[in-house]
């Protein structure tokens, strides 16, 4: 008959590492969704300055208005150039590593009381936490804001429909 373990530090840590990749992904899905809004505003907005200062001229209205127009439509060139959505993409392909990461947490959990020694269960964790400081180490820092608005959605239940097996409680 095996030994009984004492899995609770693991599965201590394997709740930690669930978390920190929950808030993570959420915090740079919402930092995705704020840089696409501005990605296209940066490019929209400009652009539609510079059909009113072209119409403006058009109607015989003073002719700095094509300046305007010139110049307004330069910035939307430029936003467009630089693609402002490469922010939003890069945001949201972290999300998504992160996001691989919490569920991969998720199942070593459920797993591993079902391992047979401990230094399995510990190598797989040190496995997943260096994975987890992978993606922190080449994504681009999101800001405190984008956590902030992360918990807010969090504690309201955005992933309620992938509760972590310790925090499920069984129905009546």
């Amino acid at each position: 008959m095996a030994a009984s373990h004492d899995l609770s530090p693991y599965l201590s840590e394997l709740d930690t590492l669930y978390d920190d990749a929950s808030y993570s992904a959420q915090s740079y899905f919402e930092a995705a969704k704020s840089a696409e809004f501005w990605g296209k505003a940066i490019v929209f907005l400009p652009a539609i300055a510079s059909a009113i200062a072209a119409l403006l001229v058009a109607l015989d209205m003073p002719e700095q208005w094509g300046s305007v127009g010139a110049i307004a439509g330069a910035v939307a060139a430029t936003a467009s150039f630089l693609g402002s959505e490469k922010r939003a993409s890069s945001y949201k392909e972290t999300g998504r590593r992160f996001t691989e990461l919490r569920h991969a947490a998720r199942l070593e959990r459920s797993l591993a009381s079902n391992r047979q020694n401990e230094e399995e269960i510990e190598d797989k964790l040190r496995s997943l936490r260096q994975e987890y400081a992978a993606i922190v180490s080449t994504s681009e820092l999101v800001g405190n804001r984008f956590f902030a608005k992360a918990k807010q959605r969090i504690d309201h239940g955005v992933l309620s429909y992938d509760k972590k097996p310790s925090k499920r409680t069984s129905s009546p």
